[in-house]
This record gives structure tokens, sequence and C-alpha cells, in this order.
């Protein structure tokens, strides 16, 4: 019997999330069923529960799945020379990506899954999880820029990242529910926000 890689199981994992959140963008979540899930996936209810035991299973592995992704982007922002480029890089991939006709999809799961989360304590432990760490690297970038005088370094670098988070979930939510809400003009006003402050100033 042929051995399974590494990458066929991340791959039939990707498209059982993939296939989920298709049916959840069409029917939300409380009326997906497991086999809305494996019939939209063309896959056998034994391949699916093979990777994934309930559909809450599946949304907390789709936002693992995307700081993985994400991961690179934020190791290499973090070691390198220029932090404020690496800011703008940042931030073009993350709200520009809420453009895209699969993201708008994905972006109304996810709030369905924030209300969930309030529920149900596992999938809140794993948004937690990832929030945090989008936190950490955020932050470790943005006092970089500080030290270089690009970010005013009286600020909190840790409320700044914050900031940006509640910047773009904000976005995220709008998108959802308006999906005619320009990108552009609103990533060019959080930069706007980021960087109008290189230098302390009196409130």
């Amino acid at each position: 019997m042929p051995r399974v890689t590494e990458a066929h199981r991340t791959a039939r994992r990707q498209q059982i999330i993939d296939a989920a959140y298709r049916c959840f963008a069409r029917k939300g979540l409380s009326q997906t069923t497991m086999r809305d899930i494996y019939d939209e996936a063309n896959l056998s209810a034994g391949a699916v529960y093979h990777y994934f035991d309930s559909k809450d299973a599946i949304i907390e592995a789709s936002f693992e799945f995307d700081y993985e992704r994400s991961l690179a982007l934020f190791e290499s922002a973090i070691i390198r020379d220029d932090p404020v480029k690496a800011l703008h890089e940042m931030l073009d991939f993350f709200f520009h990506g809420l453009e895209s006709a699969a993201t708008l999809g994905a972006s109304q799961v996810n709030v369905q899954s924030w209300g969930e989360a309030l529920v149900k304590p596992p999938l809140l432990e794993t948004i937690r999880r990832v929030l945090t760490n989008y936190l950490e690297a955020l932050t470790k970038i943005v006092h970089k820029a500080q030290v270089v005088g690009d970010i005013d370094p009286t600020l909190d670098p840790r409320a700044i990242g914050h900031m940006l988070l509640s910047l773009y979930y904000g976005l995220e939510l709008q998108k959802a529910l308006d999906n005619e809400i320009a990108v552009e003009p609103y990533a060019q006003a959080v930069k706007v926000l980021l960087f109008s402050t290189a230098s302390p100033h009196e409130p």
C-alpha cells in the first residue's frame, strides 16, 4: 500500500476545510452538517472524520492554517532592516487580501466563528492563541519602527499592535456585511494613522 505523505495529508485537510467554508458561507455554521461537508468535498464520511471529528475542529484548524500561511511573512518582517517597509508590505498583504471573492466567503464564516467562540471554549482558546501570535509579531515590528524613529516611541508598541488587529478585523466585519466597501482608501488611512506621529506630540 502506498505510503501517505505529509504533503498529501496537508492537501486533504485543506480540501476539507475549503469545502466546509463553502458550506458555511452558503448555509451558516449552525445549519451545515458534517454530511454537507463530505458531500461538498466529494469524500467519504470516513475520509473526513479521519482528519476532523466535528465542525468546530475544522474551524479551529482553519485559523491555525491561516496563521501558518502568514508565519513566513511575519518572520521575514521581524528580521528586516527596514521595519517601515515591512509594515507597509504586511498591511497591503492583509488588507488587500480582503478584496478577493474567496476571502469574502471566509470573512463571513470568520464573523460567524467569533460568535460561536463566545460559547465554545476550545474554539475561543484557538482563536485567542492565533491572535496572540499575530499580536506578538506586530509588537516586535512596531517596536523596531519606533527605534528608528518612524513611529512615535512614546506609544506602547503592544497597544499599536492591538489597534492594527482591531482595524483589520473591523474591516473584515464590514466587508462581510457589505462587500462594496473599498479596501484601498481604508488601508491608506491606516498607514497615515500609523506613520503620521513619528515624533512625540501633545494631544
